[in-house]
């Protein structure tokens, strides 16, 4: 069978799910993308068996077809084309030719009937959330997901839904990020879920680029289920107890300071010129209504100062100054209050004023 489609038509589909394909994939086709055409309706499938992608563009053609090709070949052949370019493609049963102004390719294919999909969702509870409260949810908590911990829960981001709010927190045993917005959900009863951080990584994508205002988020035992415009991400969750997050954060608030943002977040990244490598390591040295900000390496020091109010405490704690820093620019109120470690406090919380929606706990290095 041939069908002809854009470059136009079949670009913009592949970039939305060619995340998901592995380039070792240990079955050959999971490197394919499933490409369906049905009743003027376009889809594109990936899969790597955790996570599915699959996406839904209108077009002219009205043919009926299935098959599979190789999802990088095929990227990398209409990147270099005009997008009102016309891909011929002839499809046999184990060969796709792809015809294209005056160049020709022959790629291996699989059987369509032979791609693999994750099992339907059963009896999962759904969610209606506004996608901007999700995006920023996610983007304001997930830089604190573990990278290949031992410890798998701490590889993804954790959701806890109930009647009145949607929790996400995220944590590597170092620093905890947590965003809670209230809103009514239609829920029998509470739903605790860890995704993945690659289907996190994913569904950052999907939601900068969809254009509705709310989005579907289907919950089941096993399964996380998104609709989003015409993209659905299907993703395992992550087995798994995560831990008690709100153990870490500091309950006696005696020694909470405010600190103008921009100003802090300024002096950190002073300090970081000359932060030793191996540490990471930043002093902050609490004196007469001052933080002094100290930072060494090999190849010097640098010391900065801010001026606070209201606090002539003499405390010295040291924090990995990346951390810091990550934190001060996911923030983005004038002011923020820091509740310092000292005496029952272990821990170090950060939260802008003004804003009831993130908090952020940083554990104080041990020099």
């Amino acid at each position: 069978m041939n069908i002809q489609l854009t470059v136009k038509e079949l670009l913009e589909p592949l970039q939305t799910v060619i995340g998901v394909v592995e380039k070792k994939a240990t079955l050959p086709i999971l490197s394919h993308v499933l490409i369906q055409l049905k009743n003027g309706e376009l889809t594109l499938t990936t899969t790597d068996m955790e996570i599915e992608l699959r996406t839904l563009k209108k077009i002219q053609a009205q043919e009926e077809v299935s098959f599979t090709i190789y999802a990088k070949d095929l990227i990398d052949i209409i990147n270099k084309l005009k997008e009102d370019t016309v891909i011929e493609f002839i499809i046999e049963d184990a060969k796709i030719y792809i015809k294209a102004n005056k160049n020709s390719f022959e790629l291996n294919a699989f059987n369509a009937q032979d791609f693999p999909s994750l099992p339907k969702i059963k009896d999962s509870e759904i969610i209606h959330i506004k996608r901007l409260a999700l995006k920023e949810l996610i983007e304001k908590t997930s830089f604190s997901m573990g990278n290949q911990d031992i410890r798998a829960y701490l590889n993804g981001l954790y959701f806890e839904v109930d009647k009145d709010n949607i929790v996400v927190v995220a944590t590597d045993g170092h620093r905890l990020a947590i965003g809670e917005i209230q809103q009514p959900n239609d829920l029998s009863s509470k739903k605790t879920v860890i995704l993945p951080k690659k289907a996190i990584l994913e569904l950052i994508k999907i939601l900068n680029k969809d254009v509705n205002a709310e989005v579907d988020i289907h919950l089941s035992e096993n399964y996380f289920h998104l609709t989003s415009d015409t993209t659905t991400i299907i993703s395992r969750l992550i087995d798994g107890n995560f831990p008690n997050y709100t153990q870490v954060i500091p309950t006696d608030y005696e020694n909470t300071i405010e600190i103008n943002r921009q100003n802090f977040l300024d002096s950190l990244k002073q300090a970081l010129i000359f932060v030793e490598e191996r540490t990471k390591g930043v002093k902050l040295a609490f004196k007469d209504n001052q933080i002094n900000i100290f930072s060494h390496s090999e190849r010097g020091q640098a010391k900065t100062k801010i001026d606070i109010d209201n606090f002539d405490k003499e405390i010295e704690v040291t924090f990995n100054v990346h951390y810091l820093i990550d934190i001060l620019e996911k923030l983005t109120t004038d002011n923020i209050n820091m509740t310092i470690p000292n005496g029952e406090n272990q821990s170090c919380l950060l939260s802008g004023i003004g804003d009831d929606i993130f908090q952020y706990v940083v554990m104080p290095m041990r020099v």
